[in-house]
């Protein structure tokens, strides 16, 4: 249950403790006053969308802190695996901020969670029915929500939706694969050319830039070879041989050489210089004698070279991109023939999908069309006390297993089964059932979705729920009944309500006044508790209007007896 509700600079409130009871907690005031903030802060603290707008104009930041008791030792365990926080206990502090900048801040006994486990957690402890949810039970979806909630069916219409995901997403990408089967041959075709054009090849990584050296060696080879020859004979064959003309030089420094050290030093460097003019004749006959050139060579390296310009016009500038390119094909015709074996295995897996379908669909059905005839008798009962004593409910079930001898298409399957729900009504004695949406008045809807709820309740695991403003479309006269339902089902949920209608608020085990109060210019929402005499003047106000009198007081008492009397019975 939700013990106590602390709310912080949200919209007109500034600073506001709520202590509820276990069991039926009612808010009234008067109509625009603002009731329907203690709704937004309930909404606030389980994850709901929130916006600066909701801080207190002056104020830096809003705050909602729920502390909750939960004795369900299964709630608990979904909380510990959502917040993946094993030191959670029976006492549960939700805690939620927001700034004026939009920034929102949660937090799980002063632990930090994001909005989407706030909002989880939230689902598993509270839940909110809205005062326009009448509207919802117009469609023929949330009928069967509605009809899958009371029969417990919702996880195996889960299961279905899984399974349905799967065999829409697995069918597409199939006939996706089948679509594209020329394209993909094609490109199988293109990628094996492209492999084999590569290797036919063989290039070696640094092989361009070899050949381009060599192809410039051979191009310039009879002046590489006339050059050489020219050095050669001057150094060492003509008849002034430079070597020759050295030694001459040399002999003449040697008689003068130990006269002086500079001229020693100048004799030592002719006799290094003369070694190493003798090691450069030497390399250059070397060179020379050894130097081939092959007219045929030269044009092997341009034919070898403009297979490499071609597949770089083709598959990248440089031999390590027109290999890198290789690499990219192989894998692309890996996958293009994995993609050929995908499909058929595709076909496989569909085949088993569509049994499955068929399998939880039908289980569906049956627990549907089972489910239908359980709650059409209790609605029936429930419109009974609600004030529509001819009404007659029913619940009519379309399904294609029905219309295929439990052999339907897979085609007409949807997200929720193979199965249309529309709810009937027959309000009056003589009519015909008809679609609730036809032919039921606002009044009449809301009836009906009382009496759904007044029956869901009891199979809901969700430990407090609140009703905002339950009574809207609805009279006084049916203001007492609704409020012995609430009641009814605050026997075993925590019941949060908002209500105007004074009957209802008479069945409250605790009762608040909303009303607004101006201080200094400034508008504040303050939340009374009421008992005894506080409470007996505001049920008497929600009578008669601020014009209370003896009368309406003494209506109050008598509202107040009723309702006590009828709850111990």
């Amino acid at each position: 249950m939700l013990q106590e509700l602390y709310i912080s600079n949200f919209v007109l409130i500034d600073k506001v403790t709520i202590t509820l009871c276990e069991r039926l907690n009612v808010f009234s005031g008067a109509t625009g006053v603002g009731k329907s903030m203690i709704i937004g802060a309930l909404n606030f603290i389980i994850g709901g969308r929130a916006t600066a707008d909701l801080v207190r104009s002056g104020k830096e930041e809003a705050t909602v802190i729920g502390k909750f008791s939960i004795t369900d030792g299964s709630l608990l365990m979904q909380i510990k695996k959502i917040s993946d926080n094993n030191t959670i206990e029976e006492e549960l502090l939700l805690q939620r901020s927001i700034d004026t900048n939009g920034r929102s801040r949660c937090r799980l006994n002063d632990f930090p969670i994001t909005v989407s486990m706030l909002k989880e957690i939230g689902e598993i402890l509270i839940n909110i029915h809205g005062q326009h949810e009448h509207e919802t039970l117009l469609h023929g979806i949330n009928q069967l929500y509605i009809l899958d909630d009371f029969g417990g069916i919702s996880p195996l219409r889960e299961q279905f939706a899984d399974i349905y995901q799967q065999f829409t997403e697995k069918t597409i990408l199939r006939d996706t694969l089948k679509s594209n089967q020329l394209e993909r041959g094609q490109k199988r075709d293109l990628y094996a050319f492209q492999i084999d054009e590569i290797d036919k090849a063989q290039l070696k990584a640094s092989e361009a830039e070899e050949l381009e050296k060599e192809k410039t060696l051979l191009s310039n080879a009879e002046k590489i070879y006339s050059t050489i020859s020219s050095c050669y004979s001057q150094l060492y064959e003509s008849s002034d041989a430079i070597l020759e003309r050295l030694k001459s030089v040399r002999r003449e420094l040697q008689s003068i050489a130990k006269l002086d050290d500079t001229l020693q030093k100048i004799f030592d460097d002719s006799t290094q210089s003369a070694y190493l003019m003798e090691d450069m004749a030497f390399s250059l006959g070397k060179y020379r004698d050894g130097f081939n050139y092959d007219p045929q060579r030269l044009e092997i390296i341009e034919e070898r070279l403009n297979t490499i310009r071609k597949l770089s016009s083709k598959y990248g500038s440089t031999i390590k991109e027109i290999l890198s390119y290789r690499d990219e094909a192989s894998e692309k015709l890996k996958l293009l023939s994995e993609e050929g074996a995908v499909a058929g295995n595709l076909d496989e897996e569909i085949h088993k999908l569509t049994n499955d379908l068929k399998q939880k669909g039908g289980e569906l059905t049956r627990k549907r069309l089972s489910t239908a005839e359980q709650l059409t008798p209790l609605i029936n009962k429930e419109l009974h006390d609600l004030g529509i004593p001819h009404g007659r409910f029913s619940v009519q079930l379309t399904s294609s297993f029905l219309h295929n001898h439990n052999d339907p298409q897979v085609s007409d399957a949807k997200r929720h089964g193979f199965d249309q729900v529309d709810f009937l009504i027959s309000p009056n004695p003589g009519e015909d059932l008809k679609p609730l949406k036809k032919i039921a008045s606002g009044g009449e809807i809301s009836r009906v979705m009382l009496a759904l709820k007044h029956q869901l309740a009891k199979a809901d695991k969700t430990p407090v729920l609140v009703f905002d403003e339950i009574d809207a479309n609805i009279g006084g006269r049916m203001g007492e009944v609704i409020g012995e339902k609430l009641s009814s089902i605050a026997r075993s949920h925590q019941v949060i309500c908002i209500t105007h209608l004074p009957q209802i608020a008479s069945y409250a085990d605790e009762q608040w006044k909303v009303h607004k109060v101006v201080k200094n210019g400034k508008t504040y929402l303050t939340i009374e508790n009421l008992s005894g005499k506080s409470r007996l003047e505001e049920i008497a106000e929600m009578i008669r209007g601020s014009e209370k009198t003896d009368i309406t007081r003494k209506q109050a008492q008598e509202m107040l007896r009723d309702a006590k009397r009828k709850v111990k019975n």
